[in-house]
């Protein structure tokens, strides 16, 4: 029997270390492959958000999964294939026991669903990681997060990455001030800075405290100071105020003459409610008591609110009170024309120029009214020569049927009242451009109270300042003396 020795080669050490060092990676990648667990992301269920929107936030959770060490993803073709053989949809799946019989389908042993709600402007972010071969919930991650839709990227991340233990997360949600009011629609500032009507969230660029008002057109203005803190929202709800209407600084200073407007038509309509009485020949004393009680109050609350945010400068005050108390006088003027032909007035015919004072008072009010309208102060200047044109009219009406020989009582207060009515229209149309000289700044210094050029038609007023002029007597001598121009007249 023969022995054979056969002599075994010697590896040297090099090659044998190589050798090794080759072998250990596949080991160990085949180790770790062992270990990484399949799993299957069934997507997002939300009823706030658009399918493309839940799909694009779905594949930011897939992305992270394939990253994620220790875990597989089966990818969203594989889902979706087997979700059209299953007839089930995204949300069919985000239930318990279809989710497990989905997983079971595709071999995943980890079922991650997710879902997003709205809660006002805050999004509430959940996902969940469900153990495929017994159901139960694994862990569970919610993120909150207040601001636009379109940075919800962020949030559902930093969810995905929480819930797979990527270590190194740091969350920093950010401050915002979420505002919501009533009425809606309400202009926010931020420090003074305008951020955008309410409902609206605002980022703040870190936590302290911020000055934050609301204004709106009708509403009082609303004012506070937030303290927000550090990675949280302040929740400010708000409910403005309604505002009476508010009334111009311009016009409030140009309401001197309106409790003048008040107090005249005030009494003047005690009285007129009396002499309407009158006119129309009633007896009953109490109405004489009564009607004054409820006219006056009645006009002076009505007046009150028409003229409440309107130009009511002396002015405009006494240009309406001085028509009104030219129309009344025309009731006197006919019982004294009109008597003195008879020898005295009738009592008969009392009644008659009473309701023809009434009448003529209204009238004159109403006209005065009218061509004092406007948004502009009438000029007190104005109505002072309205009121002189009126009686330089009448004068002149009762003048030319003296010169004429007419006697008539008709001609006379004709005459009378179509001067009066002539000579204010030409003193209102002469002053047609004379403007108010407190507020607009027009109002001459040292030159004539009154400059009428009659060439132009323009009439101006002005504040005469005394000036001093030598005096020359007729012995020769000088004195001093002042001089004050009243009127200027240009042809």
């Amino acid at each position: 029997m023969k022995t054979f020795n056969r002599a075994i080669p010697r590896v040297p050490p090099v090659v044998l270390a190589l050798a090794l060092v080759s072998v250990m990676p596949s080991a160990a990648q085949s180790g770790e492959a062992a270990e990484r667990l399949t799993t299957v992301f069934l997507g997002f269920s939300s009823q706030d958000i658009s399918a493309s929107g839940l799909d694009i936030l779905a594949d930011l959770v897939r992305h992270e999964i394939r990253g994620a060490p220790g875990f597989e993803l089966v990818e969203r073709e594989g889902l979706e294939v087997l979700l059209r053989e299953q007839e089930l949809s995204v949300s069919d799946a985000a239930d318990p026991t279809t989710a497990l019989r989905v997983g079971a389908l595709l071999g995943a042993r980890k079922i991650l669903v997710g879902k997003i709600g709205i809660l006002g402007s805050l999004y509430i972010i959940t996902i969940r990681m469900v153990d495929a071969s017994s159901g139960l919930v694994d862990r569970s991650v919610t993120e909150e997060y207040i601001g636009p839709v379109e940075d919800l990227r962020k949030p559902v991340r930093i969810a995905a990455q929480k819930l797979l233990g990527i270590p190194g997360i740091e969350v920093q949600q950010g401050e915002f001030i979420s505002v919501e009011t009533d009425p809606p629609g309400v202009a926010v500032y931020v420090n003074g800075l305008f951020e955008g009507s309410a409902p609206v969230v605002v980022r703040v660029p870190s936590s302290g405290t911020y000055a934050v008002k609301l204004t709106a057109d009708g509403f009082k203005t609303w004012s506070q100071n937030v303290k927000v803190g550090a990675d949280s929202t302040y929740f400010l709800k708000a409910r403005l105020l309604a505002q009476e209407k508010a009334v111009d600084e311009r016009i409030k200073a140009l309401q001197d003459g309106r409790v003048a407007f008040l107090t005249f038509l005030t009494l003047y309509s005690a009285v007129a409610s009396d002499a309407m009485l009158y006119a129309f020949g009633s007896e009953n004393p109490r109405l004489y008591i009564g009607l004054p009680l409820v006219a006056a109050p009645s006009a002076f609350f009505g007046a009150l609110k028409a003229t409440e945010g309107s130009i009511m400068n002396s002015g405009r005050t006494f240009m309406i009170v001085s028509g009104m108390l030219w129309g009344s006088a025309w009731g006197p003027a006919a019982a004294m024309v009109f008597g003195a032909e008879a020898g005295g007035v009738d009592a008969a015919d009392l009644p008659f120029y009473t309701g023809l004072s009434l009448a003529g008072g209204l009238a004159y009010g109403a006209a005065a009214l009218w061509v004092t309208r406007g948004d502009a102060p009438f000029p007190a200047g104005r109505a002072w020569l309205y009121n002189l044109g009126s009686i330089l009219g009448s004068l002149l009406g009762l003048g030319v049927p003296y010169v004429l020989g007419a006697e008539a009582p008709g001609v006379i207060y004709a005459g009378m009242l179509a001067g009066s009515l002539a000579g204010s229209a030409t003193a209102l149309w002469l002053t047609r451009d004379l403007v108010e000289g407190r507020s607009i700044g027009n109002l001459a210094i040292g030159g004539p109270a009154l400059d009428v050029d009659l060439a132009s038609g323009r009439v101006t007023a002005g504040l005469p300042v005394p000036e001093p002029v030598p005096l020359v007597r007729a012995d020769g001598s000088v004195e001093a003396a002042l001089k004050v121009a009243l009127a200027s007249v240009r042809y």
